[in-house]
């Protein structure tokens, strides 16, 4: 087949992240089901929990917030964060974040290395929840730009 193979293109450009009122807002505006966590946090508490179980922790959520996300060099914790990409990505739960944009997590050391796909793939997922996550609120959020 002629084209460029999908599996080589570039990463999508991530939206602009909000800014921590914002996020805190939107999470208290979305109604039961919606969370909202600090970034530091969800890691912490992540890294006590076997990945098998994230399906789980997100039984009944509707839409994650996240405070603060900041781009994650230890691949110990990079992979949990693939596996809870994909669990939001499976459950089609939009997300709104502050911090760095999604398409900013991983370093290029990492996207370097042998699960240069897993992250790839988590980016993209990411991206694609926190685009549905723009659509969670009809007034506009303020973004930090």
């Amino acid at each position: 087949m002629e084209g460029e193979d999908y599996r080589h293109r570039g990463l999508p450009p991530a939206p602009p992240p909000y800014d921590d009122a914002a996020v805190t807002d939107s999470a208290e505006r979305a109604g039961p089901g919606a969370t909202l966590d600090d970034f530091d946090a969800l890691l912490e508490h992540l890294a006590r929990l076997h990945p098998s179980r994230y399906g789980a922790l997100l039984d009944g959520v509707t839409a994650v917030h996240l405070r603060g996300v900041r781009p994650v060099a230890d691949q110990s914790v990079a992979l949990r964060l693939v596996v809870l990409a994909d669990r939001l990505y499976d459950r089609d739960i939009p997300a709104v974040s502050s911090g760095v944009p999604f398409d900013r997590l991983f370093p290029e050391e990492l996207l370097r290395g042998g699960y240069r796909k897993k992250y790839v793939r988590a980016i993209s997922r990411l991206v694609a929840l926190a685009r549905e996550g723009e659509g969670l609120d009809e007034r506009e959020l303020p973004r930090r730009r």
